[in-house]
């Protein structure tokens, strides 16, 4: 290379790192690594966090978080059959609930065991209705004559089908065969009927359906839509089977025979139901559903208690077990909504008069419906402003379309009086919070004060977080919930 004339020279030095810079980089990568694992362990224990984490590891939601709060039927309202046929309806499996004129239908009949027995002429409403009973058979439909879980309602396509408590959605199948499009709620937190103080879980099962309005995984509430009713897989006509599975029942729907008992018992599938085959098998693992469903119907606490005032606190005391009756239930309701509306207003005259006057005023007892024990603040209310007219807040109503979408949408919130007539120049102390009670969403203001109401009405805007169904509530100064917004595909 020297005799060609090339020299070797370096173009520039390579410094090698010193003992600090490396320490530095590798300090940088260390709290860098801490941060990661600092920020996923601060999600995992957050609010929501390890509930999130073991629902996507374990698939389901808390049950924990599910209150039991009674039960209601799967269907609302039925057509009066007869009445109906003078409409030239219900002939034919084509004839729709949207057919059905408002002036026919009636509520769901009780469901009465004993009364149920097909015959060729018909026996009445409840056999038109209820076309076989739960382990009944398709010879007669009465109750135990057979092995057919559950029970089968008439009722046109496209009724409304409803969740009877609330529940998660463990599944949501639509096949042509068995079932058809059917429904599986799962309800936890149940009061077992057969040992009291404890709780079970129960499976309820809609099947046969023309339309599904949830799916899997979803959170349910008593008396949500979630399908409609319809002749999808093995139906002779339009109905609703209703089941309800236990716990420990080794699939859902659980049906008590398979096609291998059928061929040893060498019998059709018609034939092993209406033999019994395996009656016993499903008894051990379904209940009764509409008999479950009548004795939760009106679920109340285990205690009537009355309602007494003390100077701005009201204390619910527990008197008696005597259980209520629905119209007793209703009214003890009612009473207690119109004590409280007077307990308010005897303190707001109570707070404009001297104080002797506020300790004369006597304590309104009322029947009250209270699950528990509990000591709640009386709202505190501001005088009537100068000007004649009145302020008196009793309650608010959160007023919305009932649907959900993907873009902002107007809720209102309306301040009412005793009487539910609207307050033009509502006047409270406090502040009113929005929260959603079911479901997430976004809630801007998510807080209101009485200046915020305009004739009566303040406006919120809510954004959906997800397909869920949501129900919002109020907080603070008064506390109330929502009517469901739900999603529409």
């Amino acid at each position: 290379m020297k005799r060609l004339g090339f020299r070797i020279r370096t173009i520039y030095r390579l410094r090698k790192p010193r003992a600090f810079e490396i320490a530095k980089q590798k300090m940088s990568f260390l709290i860098a690594s801490l941060s990661l694992i600092a920020f996923v362990a601060g999600n995992m224990v957050g609010q929501h966090g390890w509930y999130a984490f073991w629902k996507t590891v374990l698939g389901k939601e808390n049950d924990a978080l599910i209150p039991f709060v009674g039960m209601v039927m799967p269907i609302e309202r039925v057509p009066d059959y007869g009445a109906w046929s003078s409409y030239g309806g219900g002939s034919s499996p084509d004839h729709t609930f949207r057919q059905v004129p408002a002036s026919v239908l009636i509520p769901l009949p009780t469901y009465d065991p004993s009364a149920l027995h097909r015959t060729s002429e018909g026996a009445g409403l409840l056999n038109l209705v209820y076309s076989i009973g739960h382990m009944g058979s398709y010879a007669t439909g009465q109750d135990h004559s057979g092995s057919h879980p559950g029970v089968d309602i008439r009722v046109p396509v496209g009724t409304p089908v409803v969740s009877i408590a609330n529940g998660v959605v463990e599944t949501e199948a639509m096949i042509s065969s068995g079932y058809g499009h059917h429904v599986v709620i799962r309800h936890p937190n149940v009061p077992d009927p057969d040992h009291a103080g404890q709780t079970i879980t129960i499976y309820s099962i809609y099947a046969h359906l023309d339309t599904i309005l949830v799916t899997q995984g979803e959170t349910v509430h008593m008396g949500q839509s979630i399908a409609t009713s319809g002749q999808t897989g093995l139906a002779s006509g339009p109905h609703l089977h209703f089941q309800i599975d236990r716990d420990d029942a080794p699939f859902h729907p659980y049906w008590p025979f398979n096609t291998a008992d059928m061929n040893a018992a060498r019998l059709s599938f018609n034939a092993a139901i209406d033999s019994g085959l395996n009656q016993s098998q499903g008894d051990k693992y379904t209940v009764s559903p509409l008999l479950l469903v009548q004795r939760f119907e009106n679920f109340k606490a285990s205690s009537v208690p009355v309602i007494t005032k003390t100077t701005t606190t009201t204390t619910i005391a527990s008197l008696t077990n005597t259980p209520l009756s629905l119209s007793e239930s209703i009214a003890a309701r009612r009473a207690l909504r119109l004590a409280q509306a007077q307990s308010r207003s005897t303190l707001r005259s109570a707070s404009r008069q001297p104080a002797a006057v506020v300790a004369s005023a006597a304590p309104p007892s009322v029947v009250s419906t209270a699950s528990t024990v509990q000591t709640a603040q009386v709202d505190a209310i501001a005088p009537v402003p100068s000007g004649g007219i009145s302020s008196d807040v009793d309650h608010i109503r959160i007023d919305h379309s009932g649907t959900l979408s993907r873009t902002w949408q107007k809720v209102k919130i309306s301040a009412l009086d005793r009487n539910g007539n609207l307050v033009k120049t509502p006047s409270f102390s406090g502040r009113i919070y929005l929260i959603t009670d079911f479901g997430q969403a976004e809630i801007r203001p998510a807080e209101l004060s009485a200046s915020d109401f305009v004739n009566g009405v303040a406006t919120v805007n809510v954004l959906s977080r997800g397909t869920k169904t949501i129900i919002l509530a109020t907080r603070g100064a008064f506390n109330t919930t929502s009517a469901p917004m739900v999603y529409e595909r």
